[in-house]
């Protein structure tokens, strides 16, 4: 069985090249395109082969060109923007060879490391909705928080443990009371996530985190207003902002997500991710705008 630092790994092809050992996979049954966390987690890899061990990665954004192919390896060209005491920056490139033979480009992005600080002026974290610390009694497979499409993530279940948290009642009244006539849905999904295999490298627990981070945003709008994916002609992330807000993380222990999306209009919606390690830290956030089309014979309810 292959690990997930296998399937986010990268071999060097030369100077500021880099493959992937592996082709992307799709995420699940409603789509046949390669799942953009496993082409994001593999450009965080080739990244991190070109900066100082001192530097660690706190700031990812880029666009999501065209959907890559799952049975093609990725290609990985990097260029050194900066590199000064405290800070390194890398432009990356991830293309695919088209059947033509030409390079498709797949994503840009800009990745940012920092070093480690001596000293901070302020030291604090926001805290999630969820209630810590986590139980097993307030976890349920069938929250109704939680995305319902059948096989919507049955390829990338095999490397993570996933369980949708379950809100208590007075959480989700509180959280409706807020809701207006045209706001955004003020229902947010929780769930709670490890990786299932060793990663040995801070450079594989940040891939992983990124590979995971992308699950779901671009369909939260949708699912967090009540209509099933099928009722989408088109469903895509366009760009994205990964940020890291330490680099100390051990994703095989259990982690918290919260999931809200917050605007959406002319097709376009923007979402966010949070994730917060057992203790209440948070650790990471990821927000994406997205493509979300009706189909021709889509009629909202209201």
């Amino acid at each position: 069985m292959i690990a997930l630092n296998q399937q986010i790994a990268v071999e060097a092809l030369g100077p500021n090249l880099y493959r992937s050992v592996m082709p992307p996979i799709s995420m699940g049954v409603l789509a046949s395109y390669a799942y953009g966390g496993n082409t994001l987690a593999v450009a965080v890899n080739s990244a991190y082969q070109t900066v100082q061990c001192s530097f660690h990665l706190y700031s990812i954004c880029g666009h999501f060109v065209r959907a890559a192919k799952t049975d093609r390896r990725l290609i990985c060209q990097l260029e050194t923007a900066r590199d000064t005491r405290t800070f390194q920056t890398r432009i990356i490139r991830v293309s695919q060879e088209a059947d033509d033979g030409s390079d498709q480009l797949c994503l840009v992005a800009s990745a940012d490391f920092h070093i480690e600080e001596p000293r901070s002026m302020v030291t604090y974290s926001t805290l999630p909705q969820t209630k810590l610390p986590l139980s097993n009694a307030g976890i349920s497979p069938t929250a109704a928080q939680t995305t319902t499409e059948h096989g919507l993530y049955q390829n990338i279940e095999r490397f993570l443990d996933m369980h949708p948290v379950t809100l208590a009642a007075s959480t989700r009244e509180e959280v409706e009371e807020r809701k207006g006539p045209s706001s955004a849905p003020s229902k947010f999904s929780a769930e709670e996530f490890r990786v299932q295999m060793p990663l040995r490298s801070e450079a594989e627990q940040m891939s992983a985190l990124a590979f995971y981070m992308d699950k779901g945003l671009a369909y939260i709008p949708a699912n967090h207003s009540g209509y099933p994916l099928t009722q989408a002609s088109a469903c895509a992330t366009l760009d994205f902002s990964l940020r890291l807000f330490t680099h100390e993380i051990d994703l095989r222990r259990w982690h918290l997500t919260e999931v809200t999306t917050s605007v959406a209009g002319n097709a376009r919606a923007f979402s966010e991710g949070r994730v917060w390690d057992g203790n209440g830290r948070l650790l990471a956030s990821m927000t994406q705008q997205t493509l979300l089309r009706p189909k021709a014979d889509f009629h909202p309810r209201i």
